[in-house]
Formats: C-alpha cells, sequence, structure tokens
C-alpha cells in the first residue's frame, strides 16, 4: 500500500506539472500583433468551433496579448455528420472541439487550461459560458443550435440558414428533451442579450454577403451566422469587422513569418481534438490568409 501511495502522489505530480506547464507562443509574434485601444471590448461570433481560429486570427490575438475583455460566441454545437457517416458519438464529438477551443485559447493567453464553466440566461435560453481560470477576460460562449450539415436536426440540413430565413424552428443540438423551439427572433434575442451583458465595442463576424461565382462558395452556416450577429448588433454603434471565409482559399497568403506560424501553432493545438479535420492543404491555406471585408 506504502508504494501505491508513493506512485499516486508522483503521477499526481506529473499530472500538476503538465496541466501548470504553460509553453508560450515565440515571442516574436507579439512584435507583430495589433495592440487594442485600453477602452475596446471584442465579442466574435461564429457559426463553428474553428471558425474564429482560422478566419479571423490574427486578429483577435491581440485582445489575448494585451488582456482586453474577449467572448467568443459559437452559435452552432458544430457536430456535423459525426455519428451519421461514421459509428462515433456525435455528443462527445461536440465536446472534444469544446475541449480543443479551450486548449488553444489557453495557449495563446500562456495560461494553463483550466477553465470556470457556468450557465447563464441569454434572451430566456441557457448558454454555456467558459471563463478561462488565470484569464478571465478570455470567454467562450456555446449556444448549441445544430450545425448545417446535420441531417438530424428539425427539417433536415442547413438549420442556421432556415432560422436566418424565419421558415422553421429548431430546437438546440444535444439538449435531450426540449420543448421549446427556437426560432429566428429567438437567436436574435440571445445575441442582444449577450451584447448587453458583456458590452463589446468591436464586433467580429464571417462574411454576410460573400462573393459568388466558381470556387468562391462559402459555408451557409457562415454566411447565417454573420447575418444573425449584424442584425443582432442593429442600432447599438458597435464597430463590426467581418471576415472572408472560403472564398479567400485561392487568394494570396497574407499572413507570413512569426504571426504564420503562430496561427499554425493555435490552430495545431485545437486540431489535437478534432479528428474530423485534416492535415489538408485547405486547412493550411486558411492558417497563412486572414482577409477581411472591405
Amino acid at each position: 500500500m506504502k508504494g501505491i501511495r508513493m506512485f499516486s502522489a508522483a503521477a499526481l505530480a506529473l499530472v500538476l506539472v503538465a496541466v501548470l506547464a504553460c509553453p508560450a507562443p515565440p515571442a516574436a509574434a507579439w512584435a507583430e500583433v495589433h495592440r487594442p485601444s485600453s477602452s475596446e471590448r471584442f465579442m466574435q461570433v461564429v457559426a463553428h468551433p474553428d471558425d474564429d481560429l482560422l478566419f479571423m486570427s490574427p486578429d483577435l490575438y491581440g485582445a489575448v496579448q494585451w488582456h482586453r475583455p474577449t467572448v467568443t460566441v459559437y452559435l452552432t454545437a458544430g457536430e456535423g455528420q459525426a455519428g451519421w457517416d461514421d459509428d462515433r458519438d456525435p455528443v462527445a464529438y461536440t465536446r472534444d472541439r469544446a475541449r480543443g477551443l479551450r486548449a488553444a485559447y489557453a495557449f495563446l493567453a500562456g495560461a494553463p487550461d483550466v477553465w470556470r464553466v457556468t450557465t447563464i440566461t441569454a434572451g430566456g435560453f441557457p448558454v454555456r459560458m467558459e471563463e478561462l481560470a488565470d484569464r478571465p477576460a478570455v470567454r467562450l460562449a456555446f449556444v448549441g443550435l445544430p450545425d448545417g450539415g446535420d441531417p438530424r436536426a428539425d427539417g433536415g440540413r442547413d438549420a442556421l440558414t432556415r432560422l436566418w430565413q424565419d421558415r422553421s424552428c429548431v430546437r438546440r443540438f444535444g439538449a435531450g428533451p426540449e420543448p421549446r423551439c427556437v426560432g429566428r427572433r429567438d437567436v436574435v434575442g440571445v445575441l442582444r442579450a449577450l451584447y448587453a451583458r458583456f458590452r463589446p465595442t468591436v464586433l467580429r463576424t464571417l462574411d454576410p454577403e460573400p462573393p459568388t461565382g466558381r470556387g468562391l462558395c462559402d459555408h451557409p452556416d457562415h454566411v447565417a451566422s454573420a447575418r444573425f450577429a449584424l442584425a443582432a448588433a442593429s442600432g447599438l454603434g458597435l464597430r463590426a469587422v467581418s471576415y472572408r471565409g472560403y472564398p479567400m482559399t485561392g487568394w494570396a497568403p497574407n499572413v507570413a513569418g512569426a504571426l504564420r506560424e503562430l496561427k499554425r501553432q493555435v490552430f495545431g493545438v485545437y486540431l489535437g481534438h478534432d479528428y474530423r479535420v485534416g492535415h489538408t492543404w485547405r486547412y493550411r491555406a486558411w492558417t497563412e490568409r486572414m482577409y477581411r471585408v472591405p
């Protein structure tokens, strides 16, 4: 028994070292990160877990580096077709993606990957809030609507698009027996409540009107999430910045040097938790690019 206790103590020590050892992003990259003003507060509204890391980075790094309040809102759970075209548990997959986000933001902040999790009510609906323990100005918010690629959602695929078009209502993914069906006004109400609670001065969205043409199609969830975010912000006086999604894939790389390496490292941390994302040329392309909508 004594030997077992000694082994357990050693194992615990190793766990604590693993948790408390925080690999820091390369210092060279921080010299290139834009420093926000002390009065700026940021909110990103995206469709899926990873949209912020792929399409809004490195812009979102400044708030984390300079300790400005920043909240990223994920409208869908991001389950996609997990458990439909494979034998994985889709609920477990969404948890893995959230775990990857937490790890990526903790790495970016140079802080232990320890988060405080609460549930708040926004617009009459529960929203899971996660706050980085050592850096409480860094928050993630999960609304939990169905991913547009999920055929199991009420009405089938493209749930977020149908919500935006006010053609149907849907129940949140993985919420169990939930009698209340979410409609377009509800989604706008959730976002308005989050804006009121966190009072951002800068709102980041994906592209509400992506370019069209051969090879330029964006994900419908990206478009719908941006339109919801901007509609909810109407009349609030926020500075909105929108970012290109899939259409930028073939455009000239514009993230280089230390910032490119930092973006690759941050996304690489997330990547370790998402079995459906491969090391493909598209993901490599997105880590070399970030285009704001003019």
